[in-house]
C-alpha cells in the first residue's frame, strides 16, 4: 500500500510539472543546488577523516548557494532536479511535429489518438527525456571522477607516450567550484571525491526514481511499447543533439587538459641539478614563453580562420544587400519619379556594398597581420630554444626528452583549441 501510494504521489509530481509546462514552456533555471553529504566509513578514524572533510564540503556548498555568480559562471553547478522540472518546447502540446509523432506511434499499437492517450505517452516521452539527460550529465561527472583517480586515459589507447597517464589530476572546474584553502589542501583528494562521489550517487537515484515511473507508465498502456519507444527516442535525441555535442566537447576538453597538466608534472618531475636549476632559469622562461606563444599562435590562427567563414558567410547571395534590411530605405522609397528614385537607390546600393567589401577586407588584414606576428614570435621562441640548447655544455644541455615534453605540450595546447573552435563554429 506504501508503495503505491509513493507511486500515485510521483504521478500527482508529474501532472503538476506537466501543467505548470504548459503555462512556462522555456528552460530558465533559477533554484539553486541543494547539496546532502553521505558519510562511508569502515572504522572510527576512517568516519571522523570524511566527516571533517564532509564538513568542510558542507561549508563550500553553503558558500556556493549564497554567491549567485558561482550559477552564473558554472553551469555545472545547476541541479539536475531544477534543470528537469521544465520541459522543452518540442515536448509540449503546442508542439504540431511531437503530435505528429505522437499520433503515428499511437497507430502502431491499434491505441485512438485521443487527447488522454495523448497526453500518457507525453508522460513517457518527459521520463524518457529526463532519463538521457541524467546519463549525458553522469557521463561528464564520470570522466571528472575517472580524471582524479588517474583513470581517464585507457593505458592501451596511449602506448607511445613518453609521459604517464595514470596520475591523478582534479580538472579545475571541481577545484573552481570548492576552491580548497591551503589549510585543506592536504585533504584536497578526499574532499574533491567525496563531492563528485555525491553527485554521481545523486544522479543514479535520479535515474532509478525516472526509470521506475517510466515502467509503471509502459505498464498501464497494457501494450508491447517497444517499438514506441524507439520513436519517441529518436525524436527526442534529434532535438537534444546541441545539448549532447555541449557536453560531449567538455568531455574532450578535460581529456585535453589531463594531457596538458600530466606533461607538466612529468616535466616538473625531472628536476635539474643545484648547477643546472641556476644556470637554466632563464631557458625556463623561455619554455614559459614558448608555451604562452604556442597558445597565441594557434587562437589567432583560429581568429583568423572563423572570421574567414564569417567573411564567405557575409559574401553568399542570402546576405546580399537586396536580401538585408539595408535595402529598404524610407526616404528613397518615397521618392516619386521612378527614374530619380531608381538612381538614388543604385547609388545607395553600390556605397553600401563598397563600404561592406571595404570593412570585411580590413578585418581580415587585420586577422592576419596578428597571426603571422604570433606565428613569428612563436617560430622564434622555438629557434630561441635549440640555439641555446645547442650553446650549452653537455651539463648544462636541456635534455632531448624534456624537448619532446615541451613539444607534446605546446601541441595539445594547440590541439585543445583547435576542439573549441570547432565547437564554436
Amino acid at each position: 500500500m506504501a508503495m503505491n501510494n509513493n507511486n500515485d504521489s510521483n504521478q500527482i509530481k508529474l501532472h503538476d510539472n506537466i501543467a505548470n509546462d504548459e503555462q512556462d514552456d522555456d528552460l530558465n533555471l533559477t533554484e539553486e543546488m541543494h547539496i546532502k553529504l553521505r558519510s562511508h566509513s569502515n572504522s572510527q578514524t576512517s568516519s571522523n577523516l570524511k566527516s571533517r572533510e564532509e564538513r568542510i564540503l558542507s561549508q563550500k556548498m553553503s558558500q556556493l548557494s549564497t554567491d549567485t555568480t558561482y550559477e552564473k559562471e558554472f553551469n555545472i553547478m545547476k541541479s539536475i532536479e531544477d534543470i528537469l522540472k521544465k520541459f522543452p518546447v518540442y515536448l509540449t502540446k503546442r508542439h504540431v511535429p511531437f503530435q505528429q509523432v505522437m499520433n503515428q506511434a499511437l497507430s502502431m499499437i491499434g491505441i485512438e489518438a485521443s487527447n488522454s492517450h495523448r497526453n500518457e505517452l507525453r508522460h513517457i516521452a518527459i521520463l524518457q527525456y529526463k532519463i538521457i539527460m541524467i546519463q549525458n550529465y553522469h557521463h561528464l561527472w564520470s570522466t571528472y571522477f575517472k580524471s582524479g583517480l588517474g583513470q581517464l586515459i585507457v593505458a592501451d589507447s596511449e602506448k607511445n607516450l613518453i609521459y604517464p597517464t595514470n596520475l591523478q589530476i582534479w580538472p579545475q572546474e571541481i577545484k573552481t567550484i570548492l576552491s580548497i584553502t591551503k589549510t585543506e589542501q592536504k585533504n584536497e583528494h578526499n574532499i574533491y571525491m567525496i563531492f563528485i562521489n555525491h553527485q554521481l550517487h545523486s544522479l543514479d537515484d535520479q535515474q532509478k526514481q525516472y526509470q521506475n515511473e517510466l515502467n509503471m507508465k509502459i505498464h498501464q498502456f497494457n501494450k508491447n511499447l517497444f517499438k514506441v519507444q524507439q520513436i519517441l527516442e529518436k525524436y527526442i535525441r534529434q532535438h537534444m543533439s546541441s545539448q549532447c555535442t555541449e557536453i560531449e566537447h567538455q568531455i574532450e576538453l578535460i581529456h585535453y587538459d589531463y594531457h596538458i597538466q600530466a606533461i607538466k608534472q612529468e616535466y616538473d618531475r625531472h628536476n635539474p641539478n643545484e648547477y643546472q636549476a641556476c644556470f637554466s632559469y632563464g631557458l625556463r622562461k623561455l619554455i614559459r614563453q614558448l608555451c604562452e606563444s604556442k597558445y597565441e599562435q594557434e587562437m589567432t590562427q583560429q581568429e583568423f580562420d572563423f572570421l574567414q567563414k564569417q567573411i564567405n558567410h557575409f559574401n553568399s547571395p542570402s546576405q546580399s544587400f537586396e536580401n538585408s534590411p539595408l535595402s529598404q530605405s524610407i526616404l528613397i522609397n518615397s521618392v516619386e519619379n521612378i527614374e530619380l528614385r531608381q538612381q538614388l537607390y543604385n547609388q545607395y546600393k553600390e556605397i553600401a556594398e563598397q563600404s561592406k567589401t571595404q570593412l570585411l577586407a580590413l578585418y581580415r588584414k587585420t586577422a592576419e597581420e596578428q597571426r603571422d606576428e604570433y606565428k613569428k614570435r612563436h617560430d622564434d621562441n622555438i629557434m630561441k630554444m635549440w640555439l641555446e640548447r645547442e650553446a650549452s655544455s653537455d651539463n648544462e644541455k636541456i635534455p632531448l626528452l624534456m624537448v619532446n615534453l615541451i613539444n607534446e605540450r605546446c601541441k595539445k595546447i594547440g590541439e585543445r583549441i583547435q576542439s573549441i573552435y570547432k565547437f564554436k563554429v
